[in-house]
């Protein structure tokens, strides 16, 4: 829980003063204040102008009070930034005190509610002066709150307790007064708002969130508590009015006639999922409800009417199948694998001048560079070297990092040693506690008197070197240092300098042949254009890989082929960044169930290799798999991430020993893509520091490391997402979080009941309250496990988690005493890692759990009676879904591994470490 000051401090820093040397005094008064209490010396030392400071802090400030940033922002986000602050003060208050508990609870609840109308549509979207005048409302009940917030931190009154149960009365009369006032508006507004014209949101190109309400109505409908009973004939009306609208759009998605009304079904579906999920959370009241989903079914019967129209009007076959021309993106080859080496073209002299240098010229430490322009291939050159087969041989120790432009020494240093060193030789969890020069002391013994290669991919600043180089000794071995970088200057004197050259129009052409077609040749028809095309790539390798993704997965016909290549046209046609354009076509040219998938790689780290198990957990608990009969979510998110890989967009990094991609990477162009259309659609923003606007809106919020968790507690209602650094400490304002990662203990988790995916380093005592939860990851390591000299336990209350699929405990897990099979129901558990099966009742624990695909555990003999008669490992044939298993089985003297174990016949994968 952040301290008073750290609140205030936040909320100064935000709205009220912008005079560095006037901001500097009135926090150190502010601290002073809080540090030694309201007493009388210090009382009658401070200023009159502090305290009226203070005071303003209490008020929602003036649009002129604010920084030109947000002086486009308008007065409901205004005012709801403040009551989320109010709503900070007021828990912090209840949480160290229990005075005015009970009134602060009705005050809380209150407030909520005003923040929730303010972030519904009607005072979002409309500039009628009915709706300003509520706001002007809104804005003095907010000031009255601050008033009285004000007074419960700093009054010195000495009838400060009577006053301010007065003051609490007041103040919800006056909030009931605004109440009737609401009403009075929502069936006013009906009558003077055309729902066509309301202003429509930009948002991604995708209809993933009218999918993901669908989803939920569903499961409301099947729901008979008295919180849904009464509104049921509302949610099936708008289940049946979202479904029918889709059928209209699903497949001509791409035609500008239905452009609009698509907008308009994925406005309305925000809408829908916002207004049901806060009446579940309890900040929407039923009657607020009642009156306004009337209102949504409005909007979609609108809707439904107006497809039926364009649909009236452009029902033509050949009409259609035009175009969808790009908007179906059926693989050509759709049983195909994308290779994880890529096809290189034009880099055989080049490769063989660096190669020599590698493996030859000086004995002693030689730094070579490779440089030039984004997208010329300079990763893709030197990760051919790392892995020749020369290299392999002759280094000792090799080590691949990547450094980007937000460069972190610490971290830098840790990949590195985590490559040179062997899990026998380092503890991984020591070494994320080292610091960076004990970090720099190991990686200069691990290499001391070995001949070594580390590649540096990416390096944007000299000082990289300049802070690297004691940790690597030159011991006259032949050692040697590889940078990529798109700058010439970054690497020291007496580096071998190689630029490698663009390619050549016949090489392009050569390139995307390739990377098209594969082993066949290119039809006779499509040989001009194609040329033609490969020519305008800039002779820029990652232009073509690209392009040639969009070729490769559209008919092969030379009228479909020159409508490409005229969009690569216009675009050359602009030099002010057209290589970014040409990119940009790339995205235009996705299913629009790609795009959330394809923008959603923004979020990791640049040049990351990223865990394809973890991407598509991700992906589910963001809404953006489709269920399909007879398929899992995860195989359709693996055949999506395919198909963005066969599109040239993301890269496989490493394989599976089944054939499947362990992990998958993204060029930084392609990134910086990402990062680009996502902030542009209002999906995702990436927080590098604490310049964000409290009023921006975006899906998902991913915060870097250099933002304090503090910062972070603005963020506001609309965000679905948190993910990648550590969010804020409490997060009671952000109910429907879908997604949350991080490090911290949380205050207010318990009212996040739409997570689906949850990865902390605690479980939460209130975990059973998230009941909507799928995946849940606690990871910890173990040498932190042994310094706490704590046991994580599997309690009853995760078991009884009906949608949880996904457990993972790190390093490990047990069974908690609670844990009972003969009072547990089954389970809908399908993977479960690091559980410890000690006895029988361990091994009964299991058989709640028959869904289970994947299990990785550890375990000990088992007696059927005490430790009387033989003893035998547990038995999993109970386990009929069981693809793979990893059992770290614990030996006992007598006791015959191979004989004593029993598995599921249908294992695909079985990993016996201990054997």
């Amino acid at each position: 829980m952040p301290s008073l000051l750290e609140i205030l401090e936040v909320r100064t820093k935000w709205c009220l003063i912008h005079d560095e040397d006037k901001f500097s005094r009135f926090l150190c008064d502010l601290r002073n204040l809080l540090r030694y209490g309201l007493n009388d010396k210090l009382f009658g030392d401070m200023e009159i102008s502090f305290w009226k400071e203070l005071q303003e802090l209490f008020m929602v400030p003036k649009l002129h009070q604010l920084s030109d940033e947000y002086r486009t922002i308008k007065r409901n986000e205004l005012v709801t930034g403040f009551i989320i602050f109010l709503l900070q003060l007021l828990l912090y208050h209840k949480t160290y005190t229990s005075s005015f508990d009970d009134q602060i609870d009705s005050i809380q609840k209150e407030l909520r509610f005003l923040a929730i109308v303010l972030e519904d549509t009607p005072l979002r979207g409309s500039e009628l002066e009915e709706v300003d005048n509520l706001v002007v409302e809104f804005e003095a009940v907010a000031n009255d709150g601050g008033s009285l917030v004000y007074s419960l931190f700093f009054s010195t009154d000495p009838l400060k307790e009577s006053r301010m149960r007065e003051a609490f009365g007041a103040l919800s009369e006056y909030i009931d007064l605004v109440k009737g006032n609401i009403n009075k508006l929502l069936f006013l507004l009906p009558l003077i708002i055309n729902a066509d014209v309301t202003p429509i949101m930009p948002t991604v190109d995708s209809l993933f969130i009218v999918d993901s309400l669908l989803y939920d109505l569903e499961d409301l409908m099947n729901r008979e508590d008295i919180l849904i009973v009464d509104m049921k004939g509302q949610i099936k009306t708008i289940h049946q009015g979202l479904t029918s609208s889709l059928a209209k759009v699903r497949r001509p998605l791409q035609m500008e006639e239905f452009k609009e009304p698509v907008m308009r079904i994925k406005d309305v579906a925000y809408e829908a999922q916002f207004l049901i999920n806060s009446y579940l959370v309890g900040d929407a009241p039923f009657w607020y409800l009642t009156i306004r989903l009337p209102d949504v079914i409005h909007k979609i019967k609108l809707i439904w009417s107006g497809l039926e129209e364009i649909k009236t009007n452009y029902d033509h076959i050949e009409a259609l199948k035009v175009a969808n021309e790009f908007s179906e993106q059926v693989s050509l080859q759709p049983n195909r694998s994308s290779m994880v080496d890529d096809i290189i073209v034009g880099f055989e002299e080049k490769t063989i001048d660096v190669l020599e240098q590698l493996v030859g010229g000086t004995e002693h430490l030689q730094i070579i560079s490779i440089f030039g322009m984004p997208g010329l291939g300079k990763t893709t050159l030197a990760k051919k070297l790392y892995n020749h087969p020369s290299v392999n041989y002759h280094f000792h120790k090799c080590s691949w990092c990547v450094v980007t432009q937000t460069y972190c020494r610490r971290s830098l240093l840790i990949d590195i040693l985590n490559l040179i060193s062997s899990e026998s030789e380092l503890d991984r969890g020591m070494v994320l506690k080292m610091d960076e020069e004990r970090l720099g002391e190991h990686i200069y013994k691990t290499l001391k008197w070995r001949r070594y290669l580390i590649v540096m991919d990416d390096v944007w600043n000299s000082r990289v070197w300049d802070d690297l180089r004691r940790y690597f000794p030159d011991d006259g071995n032949g050692s040697r240092i590889l940078f990529t970088s798109r700058i010439k200057d970054v690497a020291p004197p007496n580096t071998i300098i190689h630029r490698p050259p663009s390619l050549s129009n016949d090489q392009c052409w050569e390139l995307l042949e390739k990377k098209v077609f594969k082993s066949e040749p290119c039809p006779p028809q499509l040989l001009g254009v194609g040329k033609e095309i490969a020519a305008n790539c800039y002779g820029l390798p990652l232009v073509v890989v690209v392009v040639s993704g969009i070729l490769s997965t559209v008919n092969r016909e030379e009228s479909t082929w020159e409508n490409v290549g005229g969009s690569l046209a216009s675009y050359i046609a602009d030099q002010n960044n057209s290589t970014m354009q040409i990119l940009d076509l790339s995205y235009k040219h996705l299913p629009h169930y790609l795009k959330p998938c394809f923008l959603y790689f923004a979020a990791f780290p640049e040049g990351r290799q990223i865990p394809v198990r973890e991407l598509i957990r991700l992906w589910i608990a963001e809404g953006f798999i489709r269920k399909e009969e007879m398929k899992s979510l995860e195989i359709t998110a693996e055949e999506y991430l395919m198909e963005l890989i066969d599109k040239s967009l993301v890269i496989a990094a490493k394989r599976r020993s089944d054939g499947g991609v362990k992990a998958c990477i993204i060029h930084d162009l392609l990134r910086d893509l990402c990062l680009r259309r996502a902030e542009k659609e209002n999906f995702m923003k990436l927080v590098m520091d604490d310049n964000y606007s409290i009023y921006e809106k975006h899906h998902c919020i991913c915060l870097s490391p250099k933002v304090s968790p503090l910062f972070s507690q603005s963020f506001g209602l609309h965000v679905r997402s948190l993910v990648i650094c550590d969010p804020p400490s409490h997060l009671f304002h952000m109910k429907l979080l879908r997604v949350l990662t991080g490090h911290h203990r949380y205050v207010g988790i318990e009212l996040l009941v739409h997570l689906r995916y949850l990865a902390i380093t605690r479980i939460p005592a209130s975990i059973g309250n998230l009941v909507k939860l799928e995946f849940l990851l606690i990871e910890n390591s173990r040498s932190e496990i042994d310094k706490l000299k704590w046991t994580v336990f599997i309690s009853s209350r995760i078991l009884k988690m009906v949608k949880l699929r996904y457990l993972r405990i790190t390093p490990e897990v047990e069974f908690d005493k609670d844990c009972d099979s003969s009072q547990m129901v089954i389970n809908n558990l399908e993977f479960l890692s690091n559980v410890c099966i000690f006895n029988l009742k361990d091994e009964q624990m299991l058989k709640c759990s028959p869904h289970l695909r994947k299990l990785k555990c550890k375990c000990w003999p088992i007696w059927e009676n005490h430790e009387d008669g033989d003893p035998r490992y547990p038995d999993l044939r109970f386990l009929t879904q069981l693809e793979s298993l990893n059992m770290t089985a614990y030996y006992f003297e007598g006791l015959s591994m191979s004989q004593k174990m029993n598995f599921p016949s249908n294992i695909k994968k079985l990993t016996l470490p201990n054997i």
